[in-house]
């Protein structure tokens, strides 16, 4: 599997709007030239940078690499695996009977309790 730049400065991006943090936040880090480098021109990024900005926007290297989790998941669904566990076993038993009629709705290709959301 290759991982291009363009993919690399992607994730980053992704993660940096998904979690409503700033650029100019990043760019302390990692100057925008040097971000445009590794897009545009194939420079790669050494390991030491790649940490400090897997740190910042608390993901694994491994992410911003391959777009996957050490665990193999994407971030969204370790992020939703990550809140599940904080949770009691109470509050974990009521977010799967949610789930569970969330799946259900979808099964009956129920649409209106998919768009009330949109």
């Amino acid at each position: 599997m290759t991982t291009s730049g363009e993919d690399v400065v992607g994730r980053i991006g992704g993660e940096i709007d998904r979690r409503g943090l700033k650029r100019t936040e990043l760019y302390k880090i990692v100057p925008s030239g040097t971000l445009s480098n590794w897009k545009t021109k194939g420079q790669e990024p050494s390991a030491y940078t790649l940490l400090k900005v897997a740190d910042f926007l608390d993901v694994s290297v491994d992410f911003i690499l391959t777009g996957k989790n050490p665990s193999g998941l994407p971030q969204d669904e370790q992020d939703l695996l990550d809140v599940y566990r904080l949770l009691d076993r109470r509050d974990r038993d009521e977010l799967r009977a949610i789930a569970g009629l969330k799946l259900d709705s979808a099964k009956r290709g129920d649409t209106l309790s998919n768009t009330a959301n949109a």
